[in-house]
């Protein structure tokens, strides 16, 4: 193989062609074209925005400097520095494409920019705020953490999920890498040191002796050597939003190993190999938000701390202090007493916040703790915590009525080396919200400092009907009946995470489960949903279960409360029945359960709820009508649930979102080849997923052949105890959609019939595939079982029933044939 690579080599410096050198030359990935545009009634245009994602301090902390990266599809090439004294920006220093993440080297000089669409980084000389270096490196080098010495830096890489590692020379004054192997490899090589999924977060154990790198698709946390050899590996089993290093702990912040199925039977929806998940908690209120300590020796978890007694809200919820309570819904005997089992201890329900990320250590006023602050981005709030030096316990220093504000979505921040102020970036806020974390937040808490270093030309965010959607789908929380979940919680920057999932619209709670989609290219692919049955105008499911009209009270759904009462049609016939003037004027004369029942606000009913949280949020009731207006006027419509869902499906819409994709930038040889094997009759690959949108959708105005195509299970659908189709839908959920021009949801004996969806940006999501999820790569989706070409171990789930070829034809196929139909796949 050696001798062959050399021969290549040694022809390819002779030949006209591309050499290895010219793939290194400098170059930026360009965006999808968006497809939504004038033309569209729905279409207005958006204002500019930097959308700023990280933040560092100089050396002497006088400024603070800001990347700002800009949109999937706008994105942007500056970063900003604020003069800390003045909280002003005093200037931007152009840099690569969508710079994501900032290091500064420990000699003080130079910040290190890492430029997610630009195969360079920026190195600012921070003297004279130049850039002084642009050494290469991969595109979607999105991570970075110097050794302690200054000798190294370490680098995540999205695209490769791998960690590179560059030996840093400053000799002379200036900034450059010598000598680093992975350098010399091609483009389209593996390099580095592998890692989880999309790996993001990287950090070095102050003696420099590890490298811990977190990932949030691959749900875990890697631990290598100084020299970048694997030396651990943490399984999260959940997205890995932050990481700190105090002493012998590690700190890791992510949504909860919850699935939704049952805690004891059926999926082993947690992957640990038994049935069950092994949580307390129901559906969508699994979704946690979770701080959870380990021991950076053993690996093992030895604290886990959740949110839900701080939220409790949800008619759903487990509750501590009630432990019964979620269990009577549905009846007690679907819900086995073993499940109080899996209640961890009221002491842990500690975490105040809704998706924590990014933390930072502050000042700690007392000996033996070390007390750090971490960003909550779907609750635009900041929460400090206590982690005891010798037992990695941790204990909050902010409740939930008494955390710091910050601006919308933070996602990132600083804090100043004695920890007496921190820098927090509000990503969709446009600015830095400057918090004092030794002065505690709450009724007497001056309102914290905010410095905008975006761009607010076009008014402050949120400033159209698109933006509102923005905003609901990243904050969601904040709008939820126990501010506690969000839509990005599970659909992080509008893709998915490495999850299963049980969802109330199943018949079978037992055996079913749901995938997390990627819902990047909306515009192209409606309607949308495995069940092709949402689109812009019907985005229902999620919202619904984070508000559900049983959590309010004049809503006549509480299973504890109306059960004792009359019908309406009863109350109709016969008014003077006993209990018929609460059903019958609930809002002038509740119930006197409606005082006594837990409920997320005080609010009667679902709309008066979102009404009242969405004018907390942003000020209005209304959407400001540039694109969400009622028909055949001007007039904006109410943001109440079906404004609210709007509003979230014209998100969607406005821009495909999807990354610029390496692969296809490359060009390479092997993707060519795919893409003739793609589109050959016999594969029928494009027969469903005709480029280039590859997708067919159900509603034929957004079919490329204008032929609506809805399809049974292509592959053995997933079975349940007694051999029956464990995926059907309940006939609520049927109910709730009329999509297309073919109707509701269909399903028969066989199974649920999906929708299509879309293949575009698959290089950058979950590897898990099919509508549980089953499978765990490209090749196993795409092989039959058994086929030469599956790695050891792997199985092909192309077929139906025992017969194969079911989701294409490739059994014919040679392993290199193979090799090419995956990498043009990973070029879409």
């Amino acid at each position: 193989m050696k001798a062959l690579l050399a021969a290549t080599l040694a022809l390819a410096a002779c030949a006209p062609t591309p050499t290895k050198v010219d793939r290194w030359a400098k170059r930026s990935l360009d965006p999808a074209p968006n497809p939504f545009g004038p033309d569209d009634p729905l279409y207005a245009p958006q204002p500019r925005r930097d959308r700023p994602h990280a933040a560092a301090l100089s050396a002497d902390g006088s400024r603070l400097y800001v990347a700002l990266t800009g949109l999937e599809d706008v994105p942007d090439d500056e970063v900003a520095v604020v003069d800390v004294a003045t909280r002003a920006v005093v200037r931007k220093i152009q840099v690569g494409r969508a710079p994501f993440a900032l290091a500064l080297h420990p000699g003080g000089r130079f910040l290190v920019v890492a430029n997610m669409y630009s195969n360079w980084l920026s190195v600012i000389d921070t003297t004279d705020d130049s850039v002084a270096a642009e050494p290469a490196v991969p595109w979607y080098t999105n991570g970075l953490a110097f050794s302690p010495d200054g000798a190294r830096l370490y680098m995540t890489n999205r695209w490769k999920s791998a960690l590179l590692t560059a030996h840093v020379s400053t000799d002379g004054g200036g900034f450059g890498f010598a000598g680093d192997a992975w350098r010399d490899d091609f483009l389209d090589e593996p390099m580095g040191s592998p890692t989880a999924k999309n790996p993001d977060e990287v950090m070095v154990s102050p003696d420099g002796s590890r490298v811990w790198v977190g990932a949030v698709t691959g749900s875990a946390v890697d631990v290598f050597d100084a020299d970048a050899r694997p030396a651990g590996h943490i399984a999260v089993h959940s997205p890995v939003g932050g990481m700190l290093l105090a002493g012998r702990w590690l700190v890791v912040s992510h949504i909860g190993h919850g699935t939704g199925h049952l805690p004891d039977q059926g999926v082993d929806g947690d992957e640990n190999g038994t049935p069950g998940d092994g949580t307390g908690n129901v559906m969508f209120q699994d979704v946690q938000n979770e701080l959870e300590v380990y021991d950076t020796q053993s690996l093992a978890s030895v604290q886990d701390y959740t949110s839900d007694t701080i939220c409790c809200y949800d008619y759903r919820d487990i509750d501590p202090d009630d432990p019964m309570r979620g269990m009577k819904i549905p009846a007690p005997e679907t819900w086995p007493p073993s499940r109080l089992q899996f209640l961890p201890p009221k002491s842990q329900w500690i975490v105040a916040g809704a998706l924590p990320l990014k933390m930072a250590r502050v000042a700690s006023p007392t000996p033996g703790k070390t007390r750090f602050a971490v960003v909550m981005q779907a609750s635009d709030e900041v929460q400090r915590l206590d982690l005891d030096d010798a037992t990695g316990a941790l204990t909050p220093v902010d409740t939930k009525d008494h955390l710091y504000p910050t601006g919308f979505a933070p996602v990132d921040l600083a804090a100043r080396p004695d920890g007496a102020e921190i820098y927090v970036v509000d990503r969709l806020g446009e600015s830095i919200t400057v918090i004092d974390p030794t002065k505690d937040p709450g009724s007497s808490f001056d309102a914290p400092a905010r410095i905008v270093v975006g761009d607010e030309s076009g008014g402050a965010f949120p400033a159209t009907d698109v933006e509102l959607g923005e905003l609901f789908n990243n904050v969601t929380a904040r709008i939820t009946v126990d501010g506690d979940q969000a839509c990005v919680q599970c659909h992080r920057e509008g893709d998915n995470i490495d999850r299963v999932v049980a969802m109330p619209l199943q018949v079978n709670r037992i055996f079913g489960s749901r995938q997390v989609q990627a819902y990047r290219g909306a515009f192209d692919s409606r309607p949308w949903f495995l069940e092709a049955a949402m689109d812009q105008n019907n985005f229902f499911p999620v919202l619904n279960e984070f508000n559900r009209k049983e959590n309010f009270c004049c809503e006549e759904l509480d299973p504890l409360i109306w059960p004792n009462y009359p019908s309406v049609d009863t109350c109709v016939a016969k008014p003077a029945t006993p209990g018929c003037n609460h059903v019958l004027n609930c809002e002038q004369d509740p119930p006197p359960e409606c005082a006594t029942r837990r409920y997320g606000s005080p609010y009667l009913t679902r709309d008066e709820f979102f009404l009242a949280a969405v004018q907390k949020l942003v000020g209005r009731t209304k959407t400001f009508g540039d694109s969400l207006r009622l028909a055949g006027t001007s007039d904006p419509i109410d943001l109440n649930f079906d404004g609210i869902t709007r509003a979230l499906g014209l998100f969607l819409l406005s821009s495909p979102r999807l990354p610029p994709n390496p692969n296809a930038a490359l060009d390479l040889p092997s993707a060519k080849r795919g893409k003739e094997l793609y589109q050959r009759s016999e594969l029928g690959c494009a027969t469903c997923h005709p480029l280039p949108v590859t997708a067919v959708a159900i509603e034929p105005d957004f079919s490329p052949s204008g032929i609506a195509v809805r399809l049974p299970p292509v592959i053995t659908p997933t079975l349940d105890d007694k051999g029956q189709p464990a995926d059907l839908v309940t006939q609520g959920f049927r109910s709730s959609f009329q999509v297309g021009k073919l109707g509701s949801t269909e399903q028969g004996p066989e199974g649920i019939h999906f929708g299509i969806p879309q293949l575009r940006g698959i290089f950058d999501r979950a590897q898990r595939f099919f509508h549980d999820g089953r499978s765990r790569s490209l090749r196993s989706a795409l092989l039959t079982p058994g086929h030469p070409a599956l790695p050891p171990g792997e199985k092909g789930f192309n077929e139906r029933y025992g017969l194969i070829d079911t989701h294409g034809g490739t059994s014919q196929l040679t392993a290199d044939e193979v090799d090419d139909l995956v990498s043009f796949l990973e070029s879409l």
